[in-house]
């Protein structure tokens, strides 16, 4: 992930969360995020449910519920893109080390609820073993209670981040036509599980 990435997500999501706040809407960027990835990980997306679940009775056609659906099928588009790209460049859309450790891990609760209701929507189903893995350690962060700012705190953040990141880019993976070679088992299987442990035995 690119300092230039990292930016492009942090403008993507306050831009969106006020979009969505203006709107009415009764989510959070990092919980429409996470819908949308749950979404993204069966084979037969669909933008409208999408829309519908994040928008709700909000989806009018005035100037700002318009504006806040294009915000979102553009980071949908974005998000497929990092999706797809051999880089390892998709990561939760949360917010970042700029704002209160506190914050963040509500707002990755809510991505991870998000997530797994997605997944839900998507009627997905059928899951390896390390796949179910994957979704009751979300389970497991999502009720993650609240952290102080610590350096301590920022690592076990950031590798809960890293394991979440390398987990959906292997669902996706497994139920999308790959456009690059697999990597679920590769790159950072030591990071998958720390990552897991401390979101274990943080909660």
């Amino acid at each position: 992930m690119t300092e230039n990435n990292m930016k492009e997500i942090k403008e993507i999501y306050q831009i969106l969360n006020k979009s969505l706040t203006l709107v009415g809407a009764l989510m959070s960027a990092a919980e429409a995020h996470g819908i949308l990835c749950g979404l993204l990980c069966s084979s037969d997306f669909d933008n409208d449910k999408w829309l519908k679940h994040v928008l709700g009775e909000t989806s009018v056609q005035d100037g700002l519920a318009s504006e806040c659906e294009q915000q979102l099928l553009l980071l949908k588009n974005y998000t497929l893109e990092q999706l797809n790209s051999p880089n390892f460049e998709f990561m939760p859309l949360v917010p970042d080390e700029d704002e209160s450790m506190p914050e963040r891990i509500q707002a990755l609760g809510a991505w991870c609820e998000g997530f797994l209701f997605g997944l839900g929507l998507a009627g997905v189903e059928t899951l390896t073993g390390n796949e179910k893995e994957f979704i009751n350690d979300l389970v497991s962060i999502s009720r993650i209670s609240s952290a102080e700012d610590s350096d301590e705190n920022e690592e076990n953040y950031m590798q809960i981040i890293e394991y979440i990141k390398i987990g959906v880019i292997g669902l996706y993976e497994e139920s999308v036509p790959p456009l690059n070679p697999p990597r679920w088992g590769g790159g950072s299987p030591s990071q998958r599980e720390g990552a897991r442990g401390r979101g274990q035995s943080d909660k």
